[in-house]
């Protein structure tokens, strides 16, 4: 049993755990904006120490949640 990761098996991790930052990288949005959306979505979080880290898997719903639909013909190429 290994007690910590090495690079080989770091990515088989299917639901890793996020700090603020790399969630806010992962939705394309800034830090300031990603503790706006964690507060009021009300993410759960895994406090390690001091830290708060988001699972990919929240994030996902979050982004799941979020899709609508496009529709095309409404949309207005001119300005």
């Amino acid at each position: 049993m290994q007690l910590y990761d090495t690079p080989e098996t770091q990515n088989l991790n299917p639901d890793p755990l996020f700090s603020i930052k790399e969630a806010a990288k992962y939705l394309g949005v800034s830090i300031s904006k990603m503790y706006d959306l964690a507060k009021r979505e009300k993410f759960s979080v895994v406090k390690v120490t001091s830290d708060r880290k988001i699972r990919k898997s929240v994030l996902d719903g979050y982004i799941k949640q979020c899709e609508q639909p496009w529709c095309w013909a409404n949309y207005n190429t001119t300005n």
